[in-house]
């Protein structure tokens, strides 16, 4: 065992809270020192081969509170309503924080707890890891690189059959109002964010609920983004489909070409434009007229371990010092404005200016009792 290694408190042994079990353990610095969960049996399920000397808590008052751990850092992997009180208190105890997605459902949530970060001089991360993923990483580095030229509109779909009532996924979801939107879109709004690398100028959305589904809220949404860049983005995904087969297409078209990812963790292709080919041959192409794809070479990845890895290292970067984070708190707020501007798109039925957004959620932060200067900073264009 590394005895330099970060010594971490995990707080859930769900499905997430599973998955960083294994990846804290089995990192060569870090140590899960402790697991939390109201659920004993479960939580020892959850460390399992991997961490059998971690101690085992049913709450993160007594955990925090237990001289024995001695943890440097904690990771937060349980439903979002707990979300703001458990990173409060981890805070309070003056912890490096990781916290699962979203940070909290309320936005005026989100800005406390960048605030008692901030008082606290403490990192709060949010787990986006769908940016650490190999094909997140070159779609970024094509746009950021000019490979293909200017970036131009973009077609994201998502059709996943995810039944609610399967016994391996989270049930906290049925109940909300907008699970498809806060548990799964807001992956791909902060991909489309972070690889496209521009924010939101405007938005427009619209939600719904099929008659089949096993939710009870909206699990459909469909959003036309603006970016700042002059992007335009196209988004459809629901967990609501009408046929078993998970079907995920991400393209991207740019000046000079390309790029279709073609399922959620790989397969990514990339079609160099041959402007003059449409001058010439049939006039609707089909695979054997067009431009031929190529397969991005990709690194290897386990999905939801692979990706979880790389966040972990992020944090641990910002745990030692050795580097600032990109995945922060700051950063995850222009993400969950975009899903309170779907909400509000929704309502209203216009769009949405986000910019407008982020100064009103300005002055109400900065009118609020007990407000600290610079609260709200993360939310400023």
């Amino acid at each position: 065992m590394n005895a330099d290694a970060a010594r971490i408190l995990l707080v859930g042994a769900g499905v997430r809270g599973r998955v960083w079990a294994r990846v804290i353990a089995e990192a060569r610095d870090a140590t899960l020192a402790a697991i939390v969960d109201n659920d004993e049996g479960r939580a020892r399920r959850a460390c399992g081969a991997h961490a059998p000397q971690a101690v085992v808590h049913r709450d993160l008052a007594s955990a925090l509170a237990d001289p024995d751990i001695d943890a440097e850092a904690v990771v937060i992997a349980t439903p979002p309503a707990t979300h703001h009180g458990l990173v409060s208190r981890a805070l309070a105890h003056r912890h490096q924080v990781l916290c699962e997605k979203p940070l909290a459902e309320d936005l005026d949530e989100v800005v406390d707890l960048i605030a008692r970060a901030e008082a606290a001089r403490r990192h709060l991360l949010v787990g986006m890891n769908f940016r650490y993923l190999p094909s997140s990483q070159r779609i970024r580095r094509c746009v950021r690189g000019g490979e293909l030229g200017v970036l131009s509109h973009a077609h994201f779909t998502y059709h996943r059959q995810r039944d609610g009532n399967r016994d391996d996924l989270n049930d906290y979801v049925m109940s909300m109002a907008h699970p498809m939107l806060v548990e799964q879109s807001i992956h791909h709004f902060d991909l489309l964010r972070y690889c496209y690398d521009s924010e939101v100028q405007s938005m427009v959305c619209d939600t719904w609920r099929p008659s089949w589904s096993t939710y009870e809220g909206d699990c459909c949404v469909s959003v036309l983004f603006r970016f700042e860049n002059g992007v335009r983005a196209n988004y459809l995904g629901t967990w609501t489909a009408a046929w078993n087969r998970m079907d995920f297409r991400w393209r991207s078209d740019f000046e000079r070409g390309t790029l279709i990812q073609r399922e959620q963790f790989e397969d990514l292709m990339r079609v160099d434009f041959d402007r003059g080919l449409g001058l010439r041959g049939p006039n609707f192409k089909g695979d054997d007229d067009a431009e031929r794809p190529v397969a991005e070479a990709l690194e290897p990845c386990v999905p939801f371990v692979d990706d979880t890895r790389a966040l972990l290292a992020e944090f641990l970067g910002a745990v030692r010092g050795e580097s600032d984070p990109v995945t922060t708190a700051e950063d995850h707020l222009e993400t969950m404005l975009l899903v309170h501007g779907c909400i509000e798109s929704l309502s209203s039925g216009r769009w949405v200016d986000m910019r407008e957004l982020r100064n009103r959620l300005r002055r109400a932060s900065a009118a609020a009792p007990g407000a600290r200067p610079g609260a709200a900073g993360g939310a400023a264009p």
